[in-house]
C-alpha cells in the first residue's frame, strides 16, 4: 500500500493485498486477536469496488497527496 501511495505501485500489488486480506483470520483460533477476521475487509472491499481506479493510478504513477515516508511520520 505504501508503494502505491508513493506512485511506485504495480498491478500485482492489488492481488497481493487481496490475497493477504483473504488469509487474515481464515481459520478460527489461528490468531489471538478477535478482530483479525475483519482487518482486511476495508482494503479488499476498496480494491474490489474501485479496481479500475487503482489500476489507472498505478499506470499513471499518481502519487497520493498524503504520501510521506514512514520514517518522516515517526512509524517504525
Amino acid at each position: 500500500m505504501d508503494r502505491m501511495r508513493r506512485g511506485l505501485g504495480r498491478r500485482e500489488d492489488l492481488d497481493i493485498l487481496i490475497d493477504v486480506g483473504d488469509r487474515i483470520g481464515i481459520m478460527p483460533g489461528t490468531t489471538i486477536c478477535g478482530l483479525a477476521d475483519g482487518a482486511g475487509w476495508p482494503v479488499k472491499t476498496a480494491i474490489r469496488k474501485f479496481r479500475d481506479e487503482f489500476e489507472a493510478a498505478i499506470k499513471s504513477g499518481a502519487k497520493s497527496k498524503y504520501a510521506r515516508s514512514l520514517a518522516a511520520s515517526g512509524a517504525h
